[in-house]
C-alpha cells in the first residue's frame, strides 16, 4: 500500500469568496467529493476533503486518476490528474477545481 495526500481548491463561487479572507467551511467541501479511479476508468475509491481542503486515502500501488465528482455531467470544471501510488510511499496531487459560478 501507499498513501496520496493532497489539497482541493475551490475558486468561482460566490459563497467561497469570503470577505476576510478565511478558508471555506467544511460544508463546501463537502460538496465536492473527490473520486479516484484506476486507469481503466471504474471508481476505486471517494474521499471528501477536511475542513482546510486537505485529503488522505491509502492506495494499493499502480496507476490512477483524481477526478471530483460532478465533472463529467458539467456542473464543475477540472482536469483529472494522473497520479501512480507507489509502495511504503507518499503521492502529492493538488486538484483545482471552478465551479462556474462568478
Amino acid at each position: 500500500m501507499g498513501t496520496v495526500e493532497g489539497h482541493l481548491t475551490i475558486v468561482g463561487p460566490r459563497e467561497v469568496e469570503l470577505a476576510d479572507g478565511s478558508a471555506p467551511s467544511p460544508a463546501v467541501y463537502s460538496k465536492y467529493p473527490l473520486v479516484i479511479r484506476g486507469r481503466d476508468g471504474k471508481e476505486t475509491t471517494r474521499v471528501t476533503a477536511d475542513g482546510k481542503g486537505n485529503y488522505r486515502v491509502a492506495l494499493p500501488a499502480g496507476e490512477y486518476l483524481l477526478d471530483v465528482q460532478g465533472r463529467a455531467r458539467g456542473h464543475v470544471r477540472a482536469k483529472a490528474e494522473p497520479f501512480t501510488v507507489q509502495s511504503n510511499r507518499t503521492v502529492w496531487v493538488n486538484l483545482t477545481i471552478d465551479t462556474g459560478v462568478r
